[in-house]
């Protein structure tokens, strides 16, 4: 099985915890890791530099929205969605089409003004794109787009399964560990998985199962490669 393996929500407060993330994740066979990092945030010039090396130590670097909070007031949609699933993070949601994409060409321009190679993928917060339509999306810079049912690229919306573990209440536990049961049982079939790991998961209510998914893993990629 094949395996995207993702570290969501890099930010200047949650860094030094996604450092010691990746060699956990390379004791496993993780060769490839894709770091989703939030870029209007304050980031000082020496984590800057932190993200630069890894960035050239094939580490691969995606931009994931613009602040990861959305203080718009909220639409109904919005309001359920935070409620059962995104909390402030889905940034798209109760925006319009237009601030949609001013907000994702701003997240690409951060890169290239901060000196990096930059990202072909682009994360939108909790998956969640919002009110812009797939052939939006080919006129923007990224090449990739990944969303909660998988990725959109050229033309053409791949169906991936999807698993995570950031369970800090009992309800999202459970919710998550069915979830994750019938996504690793689609994966089997369609040979490809993807693995979303949070910065505090680590200290969170489905750490063990962190360890079981991980340990299954046979190859990972980069959502880039997927027609390779």
């Amino acid at each position: 099985m094949k395996s995207y393996i993702s570290i969501h929500d890099v930010s200047p407060e949650k860094l030094n915890q996604v450092k010691n993330i990746i060699p956990y994740l390379r004791q496993y066979s993780c060769k490839k890791i894709t770091l989703l990092i939030i870029p209007g945030l304050k980031w000082s010039e020496e984590q800057l530099k932190d993200l630069r090396r890894m960035q050239k130590d094939n580490l691969e670097i995606a931009a994931h929205g613009w602040i990861h909070i959305n203080n718009s007031p909220k639409n109904l949609y919005h309001y359920i969605h935070s409620k059962l699933f995104s909390r402030d993070c889905a940034e798209h949601l109760s925006k319009n089409k237009l601030e949609i994409i001013h907000l994702i060409q701003s997240s690409y321009k951060w890169f290239a003004d901060n000196k990096f190679t930059p990202p072909t993928l682009y994360v939108p917060p909790a998956w969640a794109l919002g009110k812009i339509k797939y052939s939006d999306l080919d006129k923007l810079p990224f090449n990739e787009y990944e969303t909660m049912t998988g990725v959109y690229s050229q033309n053409k919306l791949k169906h991936i399964a999807l698993i995570g573990f950031e369970a800090d209440t009992l309800l999202r536990k459970y919710i998550l560990k069915i979830s994750n049961l019938i996504n690793y049982k689609i994966a089997q079939l369609t040979g490809i998985l993807r693995i979303a790991i949070h910065p505090d998961d680590l200290d969170l209510l489905l750490s063990n199962d962190i360890n079981k998914f991980l340990s299954k893993i046979d190859k990972t990629i980069y959502l880039r490669e997927l027609e390779k």
